[in-house]
């Protein structure tokens, strides 16, 4: 074999022998990537079963809230010595103004207008479950004219109340009286 021959084997050989490394370093890129690949996606499988158990407690939590909502409606109506008896006897009174020399108490009536809780643009000045109850606005004022302008003003047809006047005039005389 002469030197060319030799020089040209040599040169086959370095360049074999050099796309054989080449080779094995993509092959093992390959694996490390692959793997990398196989660690993600179960990083990933492993966070979207922790999303999904976080939605169903988050809709677990929505249930519980909306239970206390409807329990803290029905403390209102139940007492502990029984439901009609704490339904009937319940009574909450708004009081508009403060007492003060010169003026007069007066009550006037107060109740949820009907259908109103029914309207989609309902917006009940209270929670709409205290309406169940007898209400009454106690107003402190110079005159009736006067009282009843600001029962008005804050309770009226918008926000689903309705005055009701009758009676009014018998506690301002006692509202007088009274000191």
């Amino acid at each position: 074999m002469t030197s060319e021959m030799l020089l040209a084997l040599f040169c086959i050989g370095a360049t074999l022998l050099f796309l054989g490394i080449r080779h094995a370093l993509i092959l093992r890129a390959d694996r490390q990537i692959r793997r990398c690949g196989a660690t993600l996606a179960a990083e990933r499988d492993a966070l979207e079963g922790q999303a999904n158990e976080l939605e169903a407690m988050q809709a677990e939590i929505g249930a519980i809230k909306a239970k206390l909502v409807e329990l803290s409606t029905e403390k209102l109506i139940l007492n502990r010595r029984g439901g009609k008896r704490a339904a009937t006897a319940r009574r909450f009174i708004h009081e508009i103004g403060r007492h003060e020399p010169g003026r007069n108490r007066f009550v006037f009536r107060l109740a949820m207008a009907p259908g109103f809780t029914a309207r989609p643009d309902a917006k009940a000045v209270v929670h709409p479950a205290i309406w169940r109850f007898e209400n009454e606005a106690q107003v402190w004022a110079g005159d009736f004219a006067a009282a009843q302008m600001l029962t008005r003003n804050i309770f009226h047809d918008g926000v689903g109340v309705t005055v009701s006047s009758e009676g009014a005039t018998e506690e301002a005389a006692a509202g007088a009286v009274a000191p």
